[in-house]
C-alpha cells in the first residue's frame, strides 16, 4: 500500500476510535546489489525494509506502537497498541506533537533513472572493474571482492497538525577490494566513487586506478622513530576524524556533560581558518535533507566561524532547555528511535591549496592517509584520541616512502587551533567531510 494512503486512512481509522492527535514516522529502503569474485556473481541480492511508528493522544495521554507491515489489516493493531500503552505512560514535555515549519527549501534528492538501472549493469560494471584491477599490476594478488548496488530510501513524517514531510533519496555505488603482495610483505586496500544522478556517470576505470595505487604503495612500509611531527591528515582521515568527536557540537550532549564546548558559545575554540558548517541544502552531496526527524525544516548552519562557536545543533527540545532556537538538527536511529540531535552534512571550509601543494610545503613530516580504531582510540568529551595509523614519509617536500606500525596521538580541541592550512580536496563520500588538514606537531610513536 502506498505510504501516503496508509497514513491518510490509519488517521480516518483513528478519529473515529477516539484519537485527538496522531502521527506517523515512516522510513522504506530499497537496494539491489552484486557482489563479483573471480568474475563470477558471487552474491546478488534485492532487498527491501520498512517500517513505522505511530504515536498519538487518546484519553488525554500519548501512546506509542510501531508495525514493519504497510497493510490496512495493520491499522487496528497501531490504534489499540498504542491505546495499551497509553494507559501506563506518562507525557513528557517534548510529547506535544509539531504543526510544520512556515516553509521548506526545494531540494532534488531523488533519481528515477538511477533505480531503474538494470542489474545486468551493475554486473558488468562489478567484472570490469575486477578485470582492470587485475591487468594493471602484477603484484596484486587477489581482488577480495568487486562490488555494485543501487539503493533508494524514502523518509515520511506526517500528523494530525498539519505536518506532511516527504522525501526519497538514491545513490548508486562501486567499490572494489584487493590485496597485494611483493616477496613477505601483503597489504590490503580499495577505492569506491558513487552517484546520486546516473550510474553511467560512475568512472570504473579510475575506480581500478585508484584501489590498485592506494594498495601497492603501501608495499614497503615501515616505521619511524618517534617524535612530534608536523603531520598533514588526507582528506579521508580527516573526515574520519571529525566524524569520531563531532559529537561533541550536539546540544544533548554539552547539556549532559559529554562535551567540552559547555559555556564557549561566542568563543574562540580554533583558529581563525577554521569554519565548521552544516548545511542540508547543499545539492548532490549524501547528506542533503529538506527536513529533520521532527519535522523541521533544514537549514544552513555554521557552527564555528573563523575559529569562534557560533552555536551548537538543536533539535526543538534542547533548544526550548537552552532558551534558543532549533537549528533542524533532531534525529532519530530509525523508526523505533528516540529523537535525539546530529549533524547532516557537515564539513569543514576548505582552502585553496592542493594536497601536492601541502606535501611540498612539508619538509620533513608524516601524510596520514588511514585511522585505525577509531572507538577504542578517541574519547570526544576530553578530545585525546591515540590512534594506530598508515600513512607516507615526507622528505624535502616529497613522498619518500610508505609508513606503518606508527601511533599518532594529541587532542581535537587542541587541534583545532594547530591546523596550519586547510587543503582544497573535500570529497563527499558521507555526511561528515574534512580537507586535508596540515597540522603544525602531532606525537607520533613508532620505531
Amino acid at each position: 500500500m502506498n505510504i501516503t494512503d496508509f497514513q491518510e486512512m490509519l488517521f480516518r481509522q483513528g478519529e473515529q476510535y477516539g484519537y485527538t492527535d496522531m502521527e506517523i514516522y515512516y522510513s522504506g529502503s530499497r537496494a539491489i546489489s552484486v557482489v563479483v569474485r573471480q568474475s563470477e556473481v558471487d552474491t546478488y541480492r534485492i532487498t527491501e525494509t520498512n517500517g513505522l511508528s505511530f504515536r498519538g493522544v487518546i484519553g488525554g495521554k500519548m501512546g506509542y506502537a510501531f508495525t514493519e507491515k504497510i497493510a490496512e489489516d495493520s491499522m487496528m493493531f497501531l490504534l489499540e497498541e498504542a491505546e495499551g500503552n497509553a494507559a501506563v505512560l506518562e507525557m513528557e514535555d517534548d510529547d506535544e506533537l509539531f504543526a510544520g515549519s512556515e516553509q521548506y527549501p526545494q531540494l532534488n534528492t531523488y533519481s528515477a533513472l538511477l533505480m531503474q538501472t538494470d542489474p545486468d549493469i551493475l554486473i558488468q560494471a562489478a567484472q570490469k572493474v575486477e578485470r582492470a584491477v587485475l591487468a594493471s599490476d602484477e603484484r596484486i594478488s587477489m581482488v577480495r571482492q568487486s562490488a555494485a548496488s543501487v539503493r533508494e530510501h524514502e523518509l515520511l513524517i506526517a500528523n494530525t497538525r498539519g505536518l506532511h514531510c516527504h522525501q526519497q533519496d538514491s545513490v548508486g555505488s562501486v567499490s572494489v577490494y584487493l590485496l597485494a603482495g611483493e616477496g613477505q610483505d601483503t597489504v590490503t586496500g580499495g577505492w569506491f566513487e558513487y552517484s546520486l544522478t546516473d550510474f553511467s556517470e560512475i568512472q570504473l576505470e579510475q575506480i581500478a586506478a585508484r584501489a590498485v595505487e592506494e594498495t601497492v604503495s603501501k608495499l614497503g612500509a615501515a616505521s619511524v622513530p618517534s617524535d612530534n611531527y608536523p603531520v598533514i591528515l588526507r582528506e579521508d582521515a580527516a573526515s574520519s576524524l571529525l566524524q569520531t568527536h563531532a559529537s561533541i557540537f550536539s546540544a544533548e550532549n554539552v547539556e549532559k556533560g559529554f562535551s567540552s564546548l559547555v559555556g564557549k558559545l561566542g568563543q574562540r575554540i580554533a583558529g581563525s581558518n577554521i569554519t565548521l558548517i552544516d548545511d542540508p541544502l547543499m545539492p548532490g552531496v549524501p547528506g542533503a535533507s529538506i527536513f529533520d526527524a521532527e519535522g523541521v525544516a533544514a537549514r544552513r548552519n555554521e557552527l564555528i566561524q573563523e575559529g569562534t562557536l557560533m552555536t551548537f545543533l538543536h533539535n526543538r527540545k534542547t533548544a526550548a532547555k537552552a532558551g534558543a532556537e532549533t537549528t533542524g538538527n533532531a534525529s532519530k536511529g530509525g523508526y523505533k528511535g528516540k529523537i535525539g540531535v546530529s549533524y547532516h552534512n557537515l564539513y569543514l571550509q576548505p582552502g585553496t591549496r592542493s594536497l601536492d601543494e601541502l606535501i611540498a610545503s612539508t619538509e620533513r613530516g608524516i601524510l596520514i592517509t588511514e585511522l585505525q580504531g577509531l572507538h577504542a582510540g578517541t574519547n570526544p568529551t576530553s578530545g585525546n584520541f591515540s590512534l594506530a595509523c598508515l600513512g607516507y614519509l615526507i622528505e624535502n617536500g616529497k613522498i619518500s616512502r610508505p609508513v606503518n606500525q606508527i601511533t599518532v596521538s594529541g587532542n581535537f580541541y587542541d587541534l583545532l587551533g594547530e591546523v596550519e592550512e586547510l587543503g582544497n580536496d573535500l570529497r563527499f563520500t558521507g555526511s561528515c567531510t574534512s580537507p586535508s588538514l596540515k597540522i603544525a606537531s602531532l606525537s607520533i610513536s613508532g620505531s
